[in-house]
């Protein structure tokens, strides 16, 4: 003590450990009163403080590090041991071998389930060990932790098929310590447990330290018990102020103030209660929206405080009427329970902490306690509340944890789920505190399912979900129902609270007594009664009735219940306890008594069915969850002996017998009454057999019973005569029923399966129409694919076992009397009591039974579980290639959750990955799998069945060449040799089935002649009949060919076919006219089997039709008609065809000298073809062009019209856009991309060296070695670009449809009357903003441009270069200066026009001025489109342009039109095209080598419409002028290029020419003059060049040359020449520019800058070929490059744009002195200083999306802040992905909400990055969400799953996802397009939802 002094500074000698709890003791009682009941954070701090002490004692320096004494205040110890590394916490847990992982998931975090090698669907992993352990082709699912609590299975052998080899949690070596724990528990588990006993990092813990920490954890827990005993139950509110003063209160004073309590829940909206907050307490919109983020993160919140008792009962009232979870209870208890927030917080804590490297001790003294019983001493001073728990009665000593548990109600969401991350990481510590634990859960599981069922508010954080990690670990099921008997309670439980027995919010079990001892818990009572235990002799209670329509049936909570059950009994353990004990199957099949019969149907006949009730919904759910159960039950006795199996079988039978005949009082008898026999006569005998209608009496789909009996009865290898006689039954199965059942009783065990039967196949046949929609429902749930396993198959196997148990002859009348036709098949046909149709398809339906109970054998011979997968499968992809959703939609859901699904369908099918953007992956059947399908598998549906035989008969008919009709399709055999069922083949030796089959082909026939027309019609479902009849026949023949044959040739019926045998039938049935083709092949393969049995007969049959002239020949005969016929009609086809060939040719002629399409239009195609005929011919007259039609008034659009005043144009969109992207200067990364881009971007490029594609192996699906590839990835914001470094301009597009102006000026008009008249739509359209939506393709629009054809009439001049510069020079020097147009240019010497300027003020004043004078009138209003859409934007954006600008006030304000608007949008198109190979479909070229080759004449036409409104805005300035003013643009332009010839000094153009962009001045020269195209081509290219240079020398000067990519050698010399020389020559006119650039060219040296300049000029000459090919399409033609093809581009545009490359400069002189002046006029300029001079240029690399990670779950997985919204620094719930720059945003979350606007992050980091559009990838919803400008939409996603399936918010099935390529590439091109707004606004149009998009 004295050592430890020094640490203690105090004014009085050290605490006993007793004084430092009494100290906490004190405080706590205390705080309260001493902090007014209000509790702040220095609360919390002060109690985990004196907790920690206390806890600690005298030996601080074991938790904390050296010099440390304490926790440092408001943090945890855990935390605190982590921030210092203290003892390796935070790190991972070093390696035990023998001990599992344990981690337990936080909330959010991701978990990997691997089917193949887990035991169930609760086992799981960490993504550590997942990833560290191999599952490679194992079907793998992955999760996201909706909560915390759960934990990693690794390493806990229990858990597993085979080990898993996890190298951070290998198994114990026979050397390591072993947990010695048994496996098998025999009796209930002490609660004074032993340490974890293979733990090697203990510390050695002083004895009264450890005392400390049990004392200290002890007191909490009795705090926080003694708390929550005068908590309530449920959030309730007192009636009145007495009420209230009565309520329980642990407060001494009993002070009157009173809290207002809000809980939280799932029904409310954060809107509904911020709202009702703000109304109900005065609060701001802020503190509220702040309240109620913190009641949905805590669970429950204090709205209110004081002592105005109605006040508050008022407001409680209020909240309470909107069924809102509301308290009012003292101020002192509602503080209380504050305390017991933050023990639980500080519990949770110490399991998180360590002492030393020791991380168990601690959890070990946690256990200890919660296993020992409360202390109630002297301290508590209160007695026991009466809403306290006392379970002294209920459970023998009750410890800490059973009320804590049982507690858990009474806590709200934080405490409770921190309270479930405390029990499993206390599970965890060893197998025997997890034993120990389950057995107190199950001690009190009933009192939880209790408060589950018919209390719990927030059902999705009760601790009856705890279950799930204790009911599925095979020792701890087993020991909880062997030794805590919980099996049996579970089945009480479901028992009493089906039959309503709830009192008191209590399920209640009376008429039983309490039994057992005190040492083990045998019964376990319950307010009004008890539990008996399964020993005594009382079965479970099932005496009570049900009511369907009851609250247990209308409850949704009740099937986790079933779940428990049925976790239960599928393990080893407990699969082996109901095997060898009989008391199990008892109770469970009195519990499935309850459910037999249940909601029964009796068909209405004459009148509707008043009120359809939905009882039956609710009925199926149950009857569903409880066939789970039996097939788990059923499946238990696989283990068991054939006596035990004989007695559960005859213990079933009692059972149903007992319901069956009203022995005992379960059925209506209103509706059900006792059997009745009576006796029928058929195929010449008697038979005894039930008396039922279906027709008339009550008829239930449910029978639990049956249920069971069928799964009992399919281990047949227990049931064969061999094991039989063994247990001494040497009847076979046949004395197994027989010993407790008569005849007549297993007629009536049978009977109500076939009940069933008959009244699907009358609901099928339409007899019960008259019942409405609940009977089609209820028959579509018990034959649905996924569960029909568990009831209709059930119901076919025990008529199949009737066969084998009863006198088949008697089966087979039981079900023709049940089905109606023992008279269709005595000969009667008349007699019948169905009509027509519903005759014929009550026989089909009655064939379909037979088939099946005759031939259907996986159940006869217990096939093996994945024989019978690959049964279903085989039989599911015989119809067609489907994908892996509707592929197990057709499977049973319990194969399909077996672990060999998967692998058996790779087996037999073959993946057909998806491709396109839109397509699914599809599996495909291999081909020797089709030898396995049955075209009358029992689950095929009849069309099914016909779709399969034809695509079996489509297979054998390619292979063979035999017609289709002549292919037979042998059955399978029986094949069952061995067991019970093996005698089911004896059927076909048997008269009465020669008879069925007789008279199902007779009837047939006489129907079909006795018809009055000519070739006789068929009755109804007649080939369906003769179809199953010819199958039975083979069948018989396949399986008992002697015995078949003789009966079929010798057996004659009487009736209508006296003296008929079967054979003689099916003869006459192969020669009849109307049924010959379709079954002759048939016939004829059975007459052939037939002829090695009965030779004679078969002969004698074929005799006697060849006398009647019907023999081969005559068939023949008919045959050749049929083919002469179809000869026929075919030369009739080709007939027509030819006529409309002739048609065609003759139509195209009218053409024939048309060029190819003019529009991407496919409605004008024709006419664009036409209108373009001659457009390079030389004719004088100017040729009418036609453009194609108004879409709205249908006329022709021709130039001619355009001419006459009616103008039209091209609808577009002019949108702002921040798409350009500038080279960013400070990321070496985005350098190395330009260094390493392809030389060609027309070219596809290699995928594999492209940083930042859509990542490698992109054409393998799903990706493999994904999980690598994503762990290399480490980039912060998902490698996005910066979006600062963007520029802003406009980009216009064009739908390619065209309208009159007039008429669009009528369809804007319907427009608005629409808005109108919707007016609380969600328009896809904002008439202020000038919107529209084109009428045909809804893209969105603002603009009406004009439509130009290209003019053939001008060329291009001719004069050579040098000289052309030479007389321009001379004609600048001899012009006068031309005043008006210089006024017309801007002041700040740029060159530029005003007029061409977005908000020039003198463009308004024009247009008034021009009004009266103006023919052109309508062509000025197309312009002024663009004009009002450019202003307004131009306005709005001032602050994203950093171009010099004149003021807003002053002429050329605003944005710069050539620029900003016309080569903004070149860029754009261009910037699309990189990367991507020439595809020149959609431009009507035939072939093509170049990227404008891929242009689409939509596209250029709106370039042309763009250029032809800036030649009107020239006009619009020079009205006076013939030429329009184009001449003086023209020499502005040339002076502009050709400063040095100008006799003004250079000041006129005091703005140096490399600071502006030289493409705008090719645009420019393009509106005025596009003859000059070519000469000024070259000077802006070579004005690029220079501006490329001194841009490199900014980007070059800030990066490092040794984080670039290496290039070894130059490998463009024949184009750039001498690159040093050029460099220099560039930069030396400043002297300081000229260092810079010198020391950047050596660092990086001659082949890396040459690259550079490369790639920085290429987007240049591609934009340029664009313009060009645009304005002037037949003079810069796409030469012929032959085997020159693949050079790269750059040589190619310089060849087809005549550009002499830079190599040749030495030989330009003029060229030389241009040059010279631009680059002396920048270095002049850079060294004054007086601008701005830096160069920014475009990045020119592929253009890229955020890398999302090639697998899903990276996401979730990566440690970084990549998924953290750095504007509230939280991880968020919902998190979206900005797909331009990789910022994480929080999607729908108010915690990042525009409170002023109202606009969530995801809008308004839009802003800040895309301007209008968005583009954003939602993590959890697994979906893109698209926005534009306040509007938006969701679409899927680009990730997939391993089947090839979109899986919307993960939800399917939790599969891992992968990126796909082709879905990720459409939506990079959506964004680059600029496609964003027409999406948006179609997802609108197609929508009238008026909830807003968000709700779509």
């Amino acid at each position: 003590m004295s050592a430890l002094s020094a640490f203690f500074p105090s004014r009085r000698p050290p605490s006993t450990h007793s004084d430092l709890l009494s100290d906490l003791r004190f405080s706590l009682e205390i705080m309260p009163g001493s902090r007014k009941y209000v509790f702040t954070p220095t609360a919390r701090a002060e109690i985990i403080s004196k907790l920690y002490t206390a806890f600690m004692g005298q030996y601080p320096h074991l938790f904390l590090p050296s010099g440390v004494s304490q926790v440092p205040t408001h943090m945890l110890l855990s935390e605190y041991q982590i921030s210092v590394a203290f003892a390796g916490a935070g790190r991972e847990d070093p390696m035990t071998p023998g001990r599992p992982c344990s981690h337990i998931f936080k909330k959010g975090e991701s978990c990997y389930r691997c089917k193949d090698c887990a035991l169930d669907d609760s086992c799981v992993l960490c993504s550590r060990c997942f990833h560290a352990t191999d599952h490679g082709g194992h079907n793998v699912s992955f999760f996201i932790a909706q909560q915390s609590g759960g934990c990693c299975d690794c390493g806990d052998e229990e858990a597993w098929r085979s080990p898993i080899r996890c190298p951070h949690h290998p198994s114990a070596g026979p050397d390591d310590p072993q947990d010695t724990t048994p496996r098998l528990i025999l009796k209930p588990i002490p609660n004074d447990l032993p340490p974890a006993p293979n733990y090697p990092f203990r510390v050695a813990t002083p004895p009264d330290l450890k005392d400390c920490m049990r004392r200290t954890i002890g007191f909490a827990l009795d705090f926080l018990l003694d708390t929550l005993d005068y908590s309530p139950d449920e959030p309730t509110v007192p009636q009145n102020e007495a009420d209230l003063r009565l309520q329980p209160s642990a407060d001494p004073m009993m002070k009157d103030q009173y809290c207002v309590v809000l809980w939280n829940d799932d029904k409310h909206s954060f809107e509904e209660v911020t709202k009702l907050l703000v109304d109900m307490t005065n609060r701001t919109p802020d503190e509220a929206s702040a309240l109620v983020r913190r009641l949905d993160e805590h669970g429950r919140e204090i709205i209110d405080m004081n002592s105005n008792v109605n006040r508050l009962l008022e407001m409680a009232s209020a909240i309470n009427q909107i069924d809102l979870g509301v308290t009012v209870r003292r101020a002192y208890d509602t503080f209380c329970e504050q305390v017991i927030g933050v023990i639980i917080e500080w519990l949770l804590d110490l399991t998180r902490s360590r002492l030393g490297t020791d991380t168990l001790v601690i959890r070990e003294a946690l256990a200890a306690e919660l296993l020992s019983p409360r202390r109630r001493d002297a301290f508590t001073k209160h007695l026991t509340p009466p809403c306290a728990l006392n379970l002294d009665n209920e459970v023998a000593n009750p410890t800490r944890i059973d009320t804590l548990l049982l507690y858990h109600t009474r806590l709200w969401k934080r405490p409770r789920l921190s309270l479930k991350e405390v029990y499993a990481s206390v599970i965890s510590v060893s197998r025997a505190h997890k034993l120990a634990i389950a057995g107190h859960f199950a001690n009190i599981y009933h009192r939880v399912i209790d408060a589950y069922l018919l209390v719990d508010r927030e059902a999705e954080t009760s601790i009856k979900y705890f279950a799930l990690q204790l009911f599925t670990v095979p020792s701890v099921s087993g020991h909880i129902v062997r030794n805590h008997r919980l099996l049996q309670r579970l089945l009480a439980i479901i028992t009493n609270f089906f039959t309503n027995r709830i009192e008191q919010k209590r399920i209640a079990y009376p008429g039983s007594s309490t039994q057992g001892s005190s040492t083990t818990t045998s019964s376990v009572s319950t307010g009004t009664g008890n539990i008996t235990s399964p020993t005594s002799a009382t079965p479970i209670n099932a005496n009570g009735s049900i009511d369907v329509d009851s609250f247990p049936f209308k409850s949704k909570r009740f099937m986790p219940v079933f779940s428990d059950l049925r976790y239960l009994a599928h393990t080893s353990q407990v699969q082996d306890l109901i095997a060898h004990t009989p008391s199990y199957l008892s109770s469970f099949a009195a519990t499935c008594r309850l459910f037999m019969c249940l909601n029964p149907n009796k068909r209405a006949v004459e009148t509707h069915v008043e009120y359809e009730t939905d009882a039956w919904i609710s009925v199926f759910n149950v009857t569903l969850s409880l066939s789970r159960v039996i097939k788990v039950f059923g499946e238990a006795f696989a283990r068991a002996t054939s006596a035990e199996l004989v007695g559960a079988i005859g213990t079933v039978v009692h059972q149903i017998l007992m319901v069956c005949t009203l022995a005992e009082d379960r059925l209506d008898r209103t509706k059900f009454s006792v059997p009745a026999f009576h006796w029928v006569e058929f195929a010449g005998g008697r038979y005894h057999t039930l008396e039922f209608d279906v027709s008339e009496g009550w008829v239930s789909f449910h029978h639990s019973l049956h249920w069971l009996l069928a799964e009992l009865l399919k281990h047949v290898d227990l049931l064969s005569e061999e094991a039989l006689r063994t247990v001494g039954v040497e009847g076979g199965l046949k004395e197994v029923f027989g010993r407790g059942a008569s005849e007549q009783a297993i007629l009536t065990i049978m009977d109500f399966p076939l009940r069933v039967l008959t009244m699907i196949a009358q609901i099928r046949t339409g007899l019960w129409v008259r019942n409405g929609f609940a009977i089609r429902g209820q028959l579509l749930h018990y034959r649905d694919y996924m569960l029909r396993e568990l009831c209709y198959d059930q119901d076919l196997f025990i008529l199949q076992t009737a066969l084998v148990i009863l006198p088949p002859d008697l089966v087979i009348v039981a079900i023709l009397d049940r089905f109606g036709l023992l008279d269709y098949f005595s000969g009667s046909y008349a007699h019948s009591q169905y009509e027509g149709p519903q005759l014929g398809s009550m026989v089909e339906e009655i064939f379909y039974v037979f088939i099946t109970i005759f031939s259907e054998n996986a159940n006869a011979s217990k096939m093996p579980m994945h024989l019978a997968i690959r049964r279903e499968i085989v039989h599911a992809l015989a119809m067609g290639p489907c994908s892996f959703s509707d592929l197990v939609k057709r499977v049973a859901e319990r194969l399909v959750d077996d672990p060999s699904f998967e692998s058996m369908l790779r087996e037999v099918a073959n993946f057909r990955p998806p491709e396109g953007p839109t397509e699914t992956g599809l599996y495909e059947l291999k081909d020797e799998a089709y030898d396995e399908v049955n075209p009358f598998f029992y689950h095929y549906t009849r069309n099914r069945r016909e779709e399969v035989e034809n695509v079996l008969r489509k297979r054998i008919e390619k292979r063979t060449g035999k017609k289709e009709w002549e292919v037979v399709l042998p059955p399978k055999p029986f094949g069952v040799n061995e067991g019970p069922y093996k005698s089911v083949c004896k059927i076909w030796e048997r008269d009465i089935v020669i008879q069925i089959m007789f008279f199902a082909v007779w009837n047939v026939l006489v129907v079909t002649d006795a018809s009055p027309a000519p070739a006789g019609a068929a009755p109804p479902s007649a080939e369906a009949i003769l179809d199953q009849a010819l199958h039975m026949v083979m069948l018989g023949v396949v399986e008992r060919p002697r015995g078949f044959s003789v009966l079929a040739a010798m057996k004659r019926f009487e009736g209508e076919g006296k003296g008929q045998t079967l054979l003689e039938v099916l003869w006459k049935l192969g020669e009849h006219e109307k049924y010959a083709k379709l079954y002759k092949s048939r016939i004829d393969w059975i007459f052939s089997r037939l002829d090695a049995e009965i030779p004679n007969e078969t002969a004698r049959i074929r005799g006697l039709t060849a006398k009647d002239g019907l023999g081969a020949d005559g068939q023949g005969g008919r045959m050749d008609k049929d083919e002469q016929r179809k000869k026929a009609a075919k030369k009739r086809q080709d007939a027509i065809m030819q006529q409309m060939k002739a048609q065609q040719a003759s139509f195209a002629s009218m053409f024939a000298q048309g060029g190819d399409s003019d529009s991407d239009d496919d409605l004008d195609n024709d006419d664009g073809d036409a209108s373009m005929a001659d457009v390079n011919g030389s004719g004088d007259e100017e040729e009418v062009v036609s453009f194609g039609t108004c879409i709205v008034c249908q006329e022709d659009l021709t130039s001619a019209s355009a001419a006459s005043g009616k103008h039209f144009g091209a609808l577009g969109l002019v949108q702002p856009s921040r798409l350009i992207r500038r080279h960013p200067d400070m990321q070496t990364t985005f350098l190395n991309d330009v260094l390493l881009s392809p030389l060609s971007m027309d070219r596809s490029p290699n995928l594999n060296t492209t940083n930042g594609s859509t990542h490698a192996g992109s054409s393998s699906f799903p990706p493999a070695q994904a999980d690598l590839l994503d762990a290399r990835s480490t980039s912060p914001n998902f490698e996005g670009f910066p979006s600062a470094y963007t520029r802003f301009g406009l980009h216009g597009s064009v739908c390619s449809h065209l309208m009159h102006l007039d008429c669009f000026q009528v369809y804007s008009v319907s427009i608005r009357q629409r808005h109108r008249a919707q007016a609380t739509r969600n328009h896809p359209e904002c008439i202020p903003r000038k919107e529209f939506i084109c009428p045909l393709c809804k893209s969105l629009g603002n603009v009406i441009l004009p439509v130009t054809q290209p003019d053939v009439r001008i060329s291009l001049n001719t004069v050579a270069f040098p000289d052309w510069i030479r007389a321009a020079g001379i004609h600048i020097l001899k012009s006068k200066s031309d005043h008006q147009l210089a006024a017309l240019q801007t002041k700040n010497g740029t060159g530029e026009f005003v007029f061409w300027s977005a908000q020039d003020p003198g463009y308004s004043n024009m247009v008034k001025k021009n009004a009266e004078k103006d023919k052109d009138l309508d062509g000025g209003k197309m312009l002024d489109t663009l004009m009002v859409i450019t202003k307004s934007i131009s306005q709005q954006s001032r602050h994203l342009r950093d171009r010099m600008e004149p003021d807003a006030s002053e002429r050329g304000a605003g944005l710069y039109l050539p620029e900003e608007l016309v080569g903004y949008t070149i860029a754009a198109m261009e910037i699309s095209q990189r990367g991507m190979p020439v595809d020149t479909s959609s431009s009507g070229s035939i072939e093509g080598s170049m990227m404008i080759d891929a242009l689409s004449e939509s596209q250029t036409r709106m370039i042309r419409g763009l250029l032809a409104c800036l030649t009107k805005l020239v006009a619009l300035q020079f009205k006076d002028r013939t030429d329009e003013g184009r001449d003086a643009v023209r020499q502005a332009i040339i002076k502009r290029l050709l400063p040095e010839w100008s006799r003004s000094s250079l000041t006129s153009f005091s703005y140096p020419l490399l600071l502006r962009d030289p493409f705008t001045l090719l645009v420019e020269t393009a509106a005025v003059a596009p003859d000059l195209l070519q000469h000024v081509l070259v000077l802006t290219y070579y004005a690029c060049l220079a501006r490329s240079v001194i841009g490199l020398v900014y980007i070059l000067s800030k990066s490092r040359s040794n984080s670039t990519a290496q290039t070894q050698q130059r490998a463009h010399e024949d184009i750039f020449g001498d690159v040093h020389m050029f460099f220099m020559s560039v930069v030396r006119h400043s002297p300081v520019f000229e260092h810079t650039a010198t020391l950047a060219f050596e660092t990086f040296g001659e082949a890396r800058i040459e690259k550079l300049l490369y790639a920085f000029t290429l987007p240049f000459l591609r934009r340029a070929a664009i313009l060009c090919r645009a304005v002037l399409p037949h003079a810069f033609l796409t030469p012929d490059f032959g085997e020159s093809k693949d050079v790269c581009e750059y040589n190619r545009l310089l060849h087809i744009l005549d550009i002499p490359p830079l190599s040749d400069l030495p030989h330009q002189d003029t060229l030389q002195n241009a040059l010279s002046s631009w680059c002396a006029h920048y270095g002049h300029a850079h060294s004054a200083s007086q601008l701005n001079c830096g160069v920014l240029l475009d990045y020119p690399g592929i253009y890229r999306l955020a890398r999302l990670p090639l697998v899903l779950d990276s996401l979730f997985n990566r440690q970084d802040r990549a998924l953290m919204c750095m504007n509230c620094e939280t991880f968020p719930i919902d998190a979206a992905i900005c797909l331009v720059c990789g910022t994480t945003v929080c999607l729908q979350s108010s915690c990042c909400q525009d409170e002023d606007y109202l606009r969530g992050e995801c809008n308004m980091h839009t802003r800040e990055c895309g301007g209008t559009i968005g583009i954003y990838y939602c993590v959890k919803r697994c979906s893109v969400l698209y926005l534009n400008s306040g509007n938006g939409t969701f679409t899927t996603s680009p990730y997939l799953d391993a089947h090839g399936e979109v899986d919307l918010s993960m939800s399917r099935r939790g599969r891992r996802q992968f990126l796909h390529h082709a879905r990720w590439e459409v939506i990079r091109k959506t964004w680059l397009s600029h496609g964003i707004p027409s999406m948006v606004a179609r997802k609108l149009e197609s929508s009238m939802d008026s909830g807003g998009w968000e709700t779509l």
